[in-house]
């Protein structure tokens, strides 16, 4: 049997006022620790009584990645029906496999056979962080199980203090760090300005080397560094915030120095010329006053 799914289907007053019965005598709103929660979702048996209810797991999705809410039900009868709520505003999700929502992100995903009613939410953004409830039809009344859904935004940052000096002809060497990503990011892209430098073979010398894992890193190398080279460089991943710096290329630490000595008698030569007219100012009042 195909999965369908019939968003927005008008759903005739009497079915809707049945749907939504259980919803508001089965509820009790408080979340506690009951029942067993596997690796893949919750299980519950509808030939059993309640004991189970309320029972709560959570699940942990990247943003703009695929959430997959499990809810496992056993021994469904005729009269059994699965529903999805979120709690943020009790809107109905889904009854059965079809569901009744706008939000084509949506979908629940059973097999014929299959005892996982699993609801799907694609390309998951911060609003849908929060609480969904599964609710069971059962004779002797309604189980829910309850999933909390985390939202995490993967951070990445450029190790330093926002500025990076080197020598001209010296080598360019930047590391980024991408944190909090459930998922290793599929690339990491780097840029200079608005140029994305990894496969730069006009410029020549560049490379890039990442290592994906629960703390990718990702490692820029420019050798042998002109002028032109000077400027913001971006790290950015997929599904992250990008990170920059600013790169300044100087001629050489000695060259430096000497602006600065040079910059300093500059101030010197200027002070002391002050220093001098004020003296011959206070002497030429002294004998005016005189």
């Amino acid at each position: 049997m195909k999965w369908r799914e019939a968003s927005g289907m008008a759903v005739p007053l009497a079915a809707a006022v049945f749907l939504m019965l259980p919803i508001f005598t089965s509820s009790t709103g408080d979340i506690r620790h009951h029942g067993t929660s596997r690796a893949r979702g919750w299980r519950a048996s509808v030939t059993s009584d309640v004991t189970a209810n309320n029972s709560v797991s959570n699940v942990t999705a990247q943003l703009g990645g695929t959430a997959y809410l499990h809810c496992l039900v056993g021994h469904l009868n005729e009269r059994g029906q699965v529903s999805w709520i979120r709690k943020r505003d009790w809107h109905i999700l889904s009854s059965g496999k079809f569901t009744y929502t706008n939000d084509e992100r949506f979908q629940v995903l059973h097999g014929e056979g299959s005892e996982d009613w699993t609801l799907q939410i694609k390309f998951v953004q911060k609003r849908d962080n929060g609480t969904y409830e599964c609710q069971v039809s059962t004779r002797t009344g309604i189980v829910s199980h309850y999933v909390r859904l985390q939202i995490v935004v993967p951070e990445a940052f450029i190790l330093g203090s926002g500025e990076h000096h080197v020598d001209l002809g010296s080598v360019i060497h930047l590391i980024c760090i991408v944190e909090k990503s459930p998922t290793p990011p599929q690339y990491v892209f780097w840029y200079h300005n608005d140029r994305m430098i990894n496969y730069d073979a006009t410029r020549g010398g560049i490379t890039v080397e990442t290592e994906p894992g629960a703390r990718t890193q990702s490692r820029l190398t420019v050798r042998g560094a002109t002028l032109k080279d000077s400027g913001n460089y971006t790290c950015s991943a997929s599904n992250t915030e990008p990170a920059s710096i600013h790169v300044f290329v100087s001629e050489g630490s000695n060259k430096m120095a000497a602006i600065l000595r040079r910059n300093t008698s500059a101030i010197h030569g200027i002070t002391s010329s002050i220093t001098c007219i004020l003296l011959f100012a206070s002497v030429l009042a002294h004998f005016v006053v005189r």
